[in-house]
């Protein structure tokens, strides 16, 4: 029996899943983790669409649930199954499955308190009777795994270059994380140390490491932006 089966088959499972993904979600989210892009007609004051507009980033945590699930769905005793096969299909079902069912756990127990961080995060300053953000529900919950990755090359880099000048991203960017691995210095350290002598970085004015963009967990949400009325000034007659 593959290790991932234990997670198909013990219902518990399902509310431990769930606890850590609400509770991460409370406890952790933040401007640099949570993503957001929501439209609001005019003359309305609503959502332009019910499509899924907030998404949550985390890595797993050794010893939890969630992090050994992780590490079954990337287990060596599922390497034998070939992509598009009557197999995978239904491995893949099972899966799915089992995250809906987190979903909906998530959706009855922990929304109050993902609303408030919402708010919290999201909505700085905002009331909840201006924006009483009535729907959340997460949608979907998607899981890799990165622990292969070096940690450099989960961040991006901001790279400020020299006006008219063209610079090759790419190669510059394996470069800084190849020797972060390397040496363990910061990018700061490296570029003050190749500006001056590296020709890759004569073009280059500055450095920095940027927003965390790879991470094992991706947790996907509608929520209803609406406001609960128009302001006076935009009120129509």
């Amino acid at each position: 029996m593959a290790q991932v089966d234990y997670f198909f088959e013990n219902k518990k499972v399902i509310q431990d899943l769930a606890k850590e993904i609400g509770e991460r979600f409370i406890n952790d989210a933040n401007s640099e983790n949570i993503d957001y892009s929501f439209d609001i007609a005019k003359g309305t004051g609503k959502l332009k669409t019910k499509q899924p507009n907030t998404s949550f980033y985390f890595d797993t945590n050794e010893g939890t649930t969630l992090n050994l699930l992780k590490k079954a769905l990337f287990n060596e005793d599922l390497k034998d199954i070939e992509q598009d096969t009557p197999e995978e299909k239904e491995l893949m079902e099972k899966v799915r499955e089992l995250l809906k069912e987190v979903s909906k756990e998530i959706n009855f127990n922990y929304i109050t308190e993902i609303r408030e961080t919402i708010r919290r995060v999201v909505l700085t300053g905002s009331k909840e009777e201006d924006i009483p953000l009535h729907e959340i529900t997460i949608v979907s919950i998607d899981i890799a795994d990165f622990d292969s990755f070096p940690e450099s090359a989960k961040y991006m880099l901001k790279i400020g270059k020299k006006p008219d000048s063209s610079i090759k991203t790419d190669q510059v960017t394996m470069f800084i994380q190849d020797r972060q691995e390397e040496t363990g210095k910061t990018v700061d350290e490296i570029f003050e140390e190749e500006k001056m002598i590296n020709p890759m970085f004569q073009d280059i004015i500055s450095v920095e490491r940027g927003r965390k963009y790879l991470y094992d967990i991706n947790v996907t949400l509608f929520i209803d932006y609406s406001l609960s009325s128009l302001p006076p000034k935009l009120s129509t007659k």
